[in-house]
């Protein structure tokens, strides 16, 4: 019985010990079989390491609300075509994002295309048609 006892204290005592594992890289809560475009207006949009973050404000049917959308790294972005200081708050932004399965705002950002007709895409795909582009022919 005293065993018994000291193995489950033990237990308890390592349990409380260690740290949850998260699995925050985990991409399975966003649906990217069914991506969307969201239209607004920049709040901010950071291009940092390990996620890239943006708010950007939106207005449809749930009203005007500040909305965070996470994305690629910094590196995936700057390989993508992304420039840094193009895009500034206040910047009017189209966003092609694969939405979060649980249907709450936010979203992964594949693509977007900026108020100048800038695209930053990840895999080909158009912020303007959510389809992937056609890339002129090799010479």
């Amino acid at each position: 019985m005293k065993i018994l006892l000291t193995l489950a204290a033990s237990a308890l005592v390592c349990g409380a010990l260690t740290q949850r594992a998260d699995a925050h890289h985990s991409a399975a809560q966003f649906d990217f079989a069914h991506t969307v475009t969201i239209q607004g207006s920049v709040k901010t949009f950071r291009v940092v390491n390990p996620h890239t973050r943006a708010v950007i404000s939106v207005t449809d049917a749930k009203g005007t609300r500040d909305v965070e959308y996470e994305g690629h790294s910094a590196s995936n972005f700057f390989r993508s075509g992304f420039i840094r200081d193009e895009v500034l708050p206040g910047t009017k932004i189209a966003i092609l994002i694969a939405p979060r399965r649980d249907g709450d705002d936010g979203g992964f950002i594949l693509a977007f295309t900026t108020a100048n007709g800038h695209t930053v895409g990840f895999g080909g795909l158009s912020p303007s048609t959510g389809k992937a582009e056609e890339t002129p022919a090799a010479k």
